[in-house]
């Protein structure tokens, strides 16, 4: 007897164990494993759970939190801002998932239900439980990225908020501290490169405070080219002159668009510049949050030389200033020895001018020879032509004559075998 009880504790401890990885698993794997819970707000103004969300490496699954649920229409409109998502739309494959978990046939994203102008793939889900969206492309298009970076979902044409965020909002706000704060902004740092420079940027600012909040938005005085503050979710600008104060309602916010001028000295100018957002309490400014415009190298790299300060003229761009530093010291009276010349009249300007109008007169001159050469084989091949032109109808005269005379031949031959029968018959 106590050895059916030993050899059955240890399978006791075993199964137990198991049970218990089984538990503490449940709650320490991470949520973005699990999927992230997505839903819409209803009139009520409650949380409904639609679908939770899992980004992986090389696919995108979104699934229905109810199997039950019928979505007459379920939207991923790829993100604007996402220029390496836009470009590679075309290696993206649709995975619908049936009723019984089985998944279907892959299907081009970019296919018919894809509206390539707003870049939206829209289709029903009724009997499908999830779908999943697959990267057949080289490039990690989807791995460490939110759902937010890649896609924006609407269930029955509502988009989707995150259960996450719901919770955060009845908390009460401590103004600057931790994800409690009263304006969201959805980047620290501006940065153009090759990839952005021509379409720009654009940064999202929420009022997460419950309440209206007056803000000033002040920009880079210097190297943008178009620069525009936007209400959401109406789309209405808000004139230049309001931008040191306006006033912005719970639940909404508002768009920063900013896209910097194409002339490397500009971007070199606009590098290490500010945009301040300032958040107003009655008449005083109670916080300011600054948001740094930097310039990838390259673009500097560009325009090294060509930027000129307002007075003291053109300088290197390893001599700016960065974010954190203070303004070059000037050097004092006498120790400069001359101004560098303007930017139209340096040596290497003067020589790129002349050789592209010396380019310039080449090809004049070689369309102008191409011409005449045409001109002249033209008018030297036309005799040639007449002369071919008056044998061919000689020689056509020639086959029609003798076609004639051929016939008439062939029509006498005719009547005189005519003849002889008839003459050989008449004696009978």
């Amino acid at each position: 007897m106590s050895r059916r009880t030993q050899v059955s504790r240890p399978k006791l401890w075993k199964a137990g164990l198991i049970l218990t990885t089984f538990i503490v698993g449940g709650f320490v794997i991470p949520g973005n494993l699990r999927g992230e819970t997505y839903g819409i707000v209803n009139a009520a103004n409650e949380f409904e759970p639609k679908v939770t969300i899992q980004v992986k490496k090389r696919e995108i699954e979104i699934r229905k939190v109810n199997p039950a649920d019928k979505f007459d229409s379920i939207a991923l409109q790829v993100n604007p801002r996402n220029a390496s998502l836009i470009r590679n739309v075309g290696l993206l494959k649709i995975e619908w998932i049936s009723a019984r978990d089985v998944p279907g046939r892959p299907l081009p994203f970019a296919g018919p239900r894809y509206d390539p102008n707003t870049r939206t793939y829209q289709d029903a889900m009724i009997p499908s439980v999830a779908l999943k969206v697959l990267n057949t492309s080289t490039r990690p298009l989807f791995e460490g990225k939110a759902i937010s970076d890649l896609f924006i979902v609407k269930i029955n044409n509502e988009p989707l908020v995150s259960a996450e965020s719901i919770r955060e909002q009845p908390k009460t706000v401590r103004f600057g501290t931790g994800e409690d704060i009263s304006i969201k902004i959805d980047r620290n740092t501006v940065v153009f490169n090759e990839d952005n420079y021509k379409k720009g940027e654009i940064l999202n600012v929420d009022n997460r405070s419950g309440l209206d909040q007056v803000l000033g938005v002040e920009l880079p005085t210097t190297g943008l080219l178009y620069y525009q503050v936007i209400r959401k979710p109406e789309q209405s600008k808000i004139p230049k002159e309001n931008w040191n104060r306006f006033t912005v309602s719970p639940d909404s916010g508002i768009f920063i668009v900013v896209i910097p001028e194409r002339d490397p000295a500009q971007l070199i100018r606009l590098d290490g510049q500010e945009i301040v957002i300032n958040i107003y309490d009655d008449n005083r400014i109670r916080e300011s949050r600054r948001i740094p415009v930097h310039v990838a190298a390259d673009l500097r790299r560009d325009g090294a030389g060509y930027a000129e300060r307002p007075d003291t003229g053109a300088i290197p761009s390893t001599e700016l200033p960065g974010p954190d530093e203070g303004a070059v010291p000037q050097e004092p009276p006498g120790t400069r020895i001359a101004e560098p010349p303007a930017r139209d009249t340096r040596p290497g300007t003067l020589e790129e001018s002349r050789s592209g109008m010396w380019f310039w007169i080449l090809q004049v001159s070689t369309l102008v020879i191409l011409l005449g050469v045409a001109v002249y084989a033209f008018f030297f091949m036309l005799p040639r032509i007449q002369v071919l032109e008056d044998r061919l109808a000689k020689n056509e005269m020639f086959i029609h004559g003798s076609r004639e005379a051929i016939r008439d031949e062939l029509d006498q031959i005719k009547k005189e075998i005519l003849d002889q029968c008839r003459s050989d018959a008449e004696p009978e």
